[in-house]
């Protein structure tokens, strides 16, 4: 009778309407300034993961992240554009530019998004594998300068460690009365912007606080409207995947980096 019980009780607090509290950053008043200078730009990254499972060779069940390639948080890319693999040929490599500096522009970004992330880069670096392992080397593209945008973490992270208490005790509570009490958890994320020139040299960062949190209950309103009750893309802690975080929460705070950009941008020479 426990275990029935508990597995209604689990199964009730999966099946909970989801709100999600998102900080949206405020864009200030409307810039004036305008972009009147044409400059080749190509934006990277800006991506969302969704959690795939899979078992290592030892047997075990285990979880990674995989890039969404058309999940891009920045929709409308300010005086540039996202490049599609083959769109510009490129003229052979960067000779001028060592390899550890690809390299560490490379990493950079693979720091966040993990091998997943490789597709991504292959638009602009050749990566050949050696006997002393990868080397990177730009491609030689007619591009004036690169913005990378990483959103992390990649899969969900507590705020800190009483918040992940908190979500737990709150969800446990949530369980015994059947969803009536609500759950909450409070989650950490985070945008980097990072403009650079031709030459991969960097020129400037922006970093935008994307934390938010979570409501789950029987009786609250969705917010988005598909985490609605039944929704099986938002459920609680219960998930049997581990879950990583959402486009919405990086949406959120796209007009504000849009108006960074914006203001940037029209003042490069």
């Amino acid at each position: 009778m426990r275990i029935l019980f508990l597995l209604l009780a689990i199964l009730a607090l999966n099946s909970c309407a989801s709100r999600y509290s998102l900080n949206k950053l405020e864009a200030g008043p409307q810039s004036s300034q305008k972009i009147t200078k044409k400059f080749k730009i190509a934006y990277i990254g800006f991506n969302t993961f969704k959690s795939t499972k899979h078992k290592n060779p030892e047997g075990k069940v285990e979880f990674e992240a995989v890039a969404e390639q058309d999940s891009r948080t920045l929709r409308e890319p300010i005086g540039g554009s996202y490049p599609i693999p083959g769109e510009n040929k490129p003229n052979g490599l960067r000779k001028d530019i060592s390899q550890e500096k690809v390299m560490g522009f490379a990493r950079s970004y693979l720091s966040v998004t993990g091998p997943t992330g490789i597709k991504e880069l292959e638009k602009f670096l050749e990566i050949a594998k050696g006997p002393e392992g990868y080397s990177y080397s730009l491609r030689n593209l007619p591009y004036d300068y690169y913005i990378v945008g990483l959103h992390s973490p990649v899969f969900e992270k507590p705020r800190n460690a009483a918040y992940g208490f908190l979500s737990v005790f709150s969800s446990l509570l949530s369980v015994v009365t059947i969803g009536i009490l609500p759950s909450y958890e409070a989650y950490e994320a985070n945008t980097l912007v990072r403009i650079y020139d031709k030459n991969l040299n960097l020129l400037k960062e922006f970093e935008y606080d994307n934390d938010y949190s979570v409501w789950r209950a029987l009786w609250i309103p969705p917010n988005p409207k598909e985490c609605g009750i039944g929704s099986l893309t938002c459920l609680g802690m219960f998930s049997p995947v581990v879950r990583t975080n959402p486009s919405i929460v990086f949406e959120a705070g796209s007009a504000k980096m849009s108006a960074d950009l914006n203001d940037y941008i029209a003042n490069l020479k």
